[in-house]
């Protein structure tokens, strides 16, 4: 049973994290396991994905997550505005992130984060807003 627990996820690893608490794991390949943190972000309770092992989360991704945490303002006006040219190349009305979108999640990884968006109306399409250094570098559309 030990196995088919490992291969369905039922073991799930938690550790204590001194900026994050308590976090827990969604998946593991070998050394490499991923770890979930639970954040309030943007006025909303999001779901972070991020990259560790079994002591913690990687020490360099761990500083991107931080940044991007301290910089909140900074990060809603960057994701804000490339969301905004996404609208009016479609040439629809862009009023506000807050009014056309929510924020579904955030991934980690060793070049920066993406933040995952979900249209509010009709909520048929998502919207990556991959970052650099907490500069959007590019959208990517899923519906």
């Amino acid at each position: 049973m030990e196995i088919l627990g490992k291969l369905f996820g039922r073991d799930k690893l938690k550790i204590t994290d001194t900026d994050f608490g308590e976090i827990e794991s969604f998946s593991t390949n070998g050394n490499r396991i991923g770890w979930l943190v639970n954040r309030r972000y943007l006025d909303t309770d999001v779901e972070i994905l991020i990259d560790g092992n079994i002591e913690g989360l990687f020490k360099e991704q761990k500083e991107i997550l931080l940044q991007t945490l301290n910089n909140e303002s900074a990060v809603k006006l960057e994701a804000g505005n490339a969301l905004k040219e996404q609208y009016e190349n479609a040439e629809l009305a862009f009023i506000s992130l807050d009014t056309h979108f929510q924020l579904k999640g955030i991934s980690v990884n060793t070049e920066g984060f993406e933040m995952i968006f979900q249209e509010k109306e009709g909520k048929n399409y998502f919207f990556s807003v991959h970052f650099k250094n907490n500069k959007q570098i590019g959208v990517s559309i899923d519906g």
